[in-house]
């Protein structure tokens, strides 16, 4: 996913506040699995994480926005793996 497709699903307003959030909730391979379930349609996943409490939309956010595979490839995540 891209910061181009992020910007599809919720606006780039939207995306920057989100990805500005000093406290996401953590990654985790449920969450990815979740979204990864809900990506398709892409409106089922936009109404999914818009349901969700602030840090843990700005956590999908940033999944989609590719924000977090940058971090894990460059070695500066915090993500549980659980």
């Amino acid at each position: 996913m891209s910061r181009r497709a992020a910007d599809s699903l919720w606006g780039p307003e939207a995306v920057t506040e989100a990805l500005a959030e000093p406290a996401p909730d953590p990654m985790t391979v449920d969450l990815a699995c979740e979204v990864s379930t809900r990506a398709d349609p892409p409106g089922a996943l936009r109404a999914w994480s818009l349901a969700q409490p602030w840090p843990r939309y700005c956590a999908i956010v940033r999944l989609v926005a590719g924000k977090t595979r940058k971090e894990l490839f460059n070695g500066t995540d915090d993500y549980s793996h659980t």
